[in-house]
């Protein structure tokens, strides 16, 4: 869903393939958990409008609720 660019003063970001939206890859290090937070609902964000729109969701989300159905099956 993200791939990492490069811009010409050498600042490198994670950008969305889908929309564009980037998060610089320093505010990864400096704050971890605020942009961990802020990529994740990001995610979730495509990935409920593609379930509106009658879509399908990303297999990573497709892995994790297979994990979870497994969990609590055992």
């Amino acid at each position: 869903m993200y791939t990492t660019t490069r811009n010409i003063a050498g600042d490198t970001f994670m950008t969305c393939k889908d929309c564009g939206h980037a998060i610089s890859m320093n505010k990864i290090c400096d704050q971890p958990i605020q942009s961990a937070t802020e990529i994740l609902k990001h995610m979730a964000t495509h990935n409920a409008r593609a379930l509106a729109a009658g879509g399908h969701v990303t297999p990573e989300l497709e892995a994790v609720r297979a994990r979870r159905e497994a969990w609590l099956l055992n």
